[in-house]
């Protein structure tokens, strides 16, 4: 039993964690060159000691909004509001169990009505608040893990979970993307779920790699595992299918590896199965273009988040036809931090993070580099 709470750890680290990947690509001299739009970090929101509004917990999410940037406290308990220079607007919560309270919030969206929708995973409550970020109402969740919360269609949001039960002794772990009533809690469509059987002769986890986003419709873009493609595939808020896109992604523009070093974490578990005890080691898929994330912006393109180097974050914008448009790379000092940085693209506008080891939480806006 053990053994296996501890494999299960294990993964679930690798699952949030969406590491670095393995060899370089190849560039190949006939391809065509794409433009990069290299951004950097602009303004600094975040501060030590001071101005309470300004001081982070922990930067649990954010999102560009149309009033700014909204940020979400996982330790401070609150959901804070900055216009799009960083300057503090307002913020709603605070640390206890009673309406608007929180223990954990750890996931939120704006919903296409201007709402927002909370997931605390402290209390396993959800909380709706109005545009203006006032209370309406909460209700309980059973959810163990809440990865990603997007708006869906109308009053519906788009969910994806850990789920994890024991089955016949056996710990069976998956994951669901599926809507859900923000105003209710009734559950709607399932997308996509998985389960895999801990401890059997073989595991596969690519299809733990699959992350979504939502367009201002509600439509829902579920990536595919394609260690040489991008395969996205396009639902209907009913779930209905809608569209494929399927396209080969070129090759890093630029990459010197003097400069830049690929995040390499591979983990070794032991573990017993039908066969007896064995080894498995567990890391990212080994080739290039790996979706690590996804996101829509206010022109309905397609963000598609490669697996990243440590020091910077490449997205490939891909448009609703499948043409890649051009390449945006983040580019951080993170040297000695052992972070990377972390670029969040909403149909709104972005917003830039990165975490620092013995540091205070903050938060930036970017601009293009001169």
């Amino acid at each position: 039993m053990t053994c296996k709470i501890f494999y299960f750890c294990l993964v679930f680290r690798v699952l949030l964690s969406t590491l670095g990947c393995g060899n370089a690509p190849v560039s190949d001299a006939n391809e065509a060159v794409f433009s990069v739009d290299t951004l950097v970090f602009a303004d600094t929101v975040g501060i030590l000691m001071g101005d309470t509004n300004y001081v982070f917990g922990t930067i649990s999410t954010m999102e560009a909004v149309p009033q700014g940037i909204a940020v979400l406290d996982g330790i401070g308990c609150r959901l804070s509001l900055f216009d799009p220079a960083g300057e503090f607007i307002s913020s709603h919560g605070r640390s206890g169990s009673g309406p608007g309270e929180y223990a954990n919030p750890w996931a939120m969206c704006r919903l296409q009505g201007g709402e927002y929708f909370i997931f605390d995973i402290g209390s396993r409550k959800m909380t709706l608040l109005d545009r203006s970020m006032n209370y309406i109402s909460s209700f309980g969740s059973q959810m163990s893990i809440t990865i990603r919360i997007a708006p869906g269609a109308d009053s519906m949001v788009v969910i994806k979970e850990l789920t994890t039960e024991f089955v016949d002794q056996h710990l069976v772990s998956g994951y669901r993307i599926y809507s859900l009533n923000a105003y209710t809690g009734e559950e709607g469509v399932v997308y996509r779920e998985h389960q895999l059987v801990m401890g059997a002769p073989e595991v596969d986890l690519r299809p733990f790699y699959s992350f979504f986003t939502t367009d201002a419709e509600g439509n829902v873009y579920l990536s595919e595992y394609d260690s040489d493609r991008y395969s996205i595939e396009i639902l209907s808020p009913e779930g209905e299918f809608l569209n494929v896109i399927t396209m080969d992604c070129s090759p890093r523009e630029n990459y010197d590896p003097e400069i830049h070093s690929l995040i390499f974490l591979p983990i070794t578990v032991p573990l017993t199965t039908e066969s007896g005890t064995s080894v498995l080691t567990i890391s990212e898929p080994e080739k290039q273009p790996n979706i690590s994330d996804m996101a829509i912006d206010g022109d309905n393109n397609i963000w598609a988040r490669r697996i990243g180097l440590a020091d910077c974050e490449s997205w490939d914008v891909i448009s609703q036809e499948g043409e890649l448009l051009r390449k945006v790379v983040l580019v951080a000092d993170t040297t000695g931090t052992g972070s990377s940085p972390s670029l969040h693209v909403s149909h709104f506008g972005m917003v830039a993070s990165y975490g620092v080891e013995d540091d205070f939480e903050r938060f930036f806006t970017v601009r293009p580099s001169k």
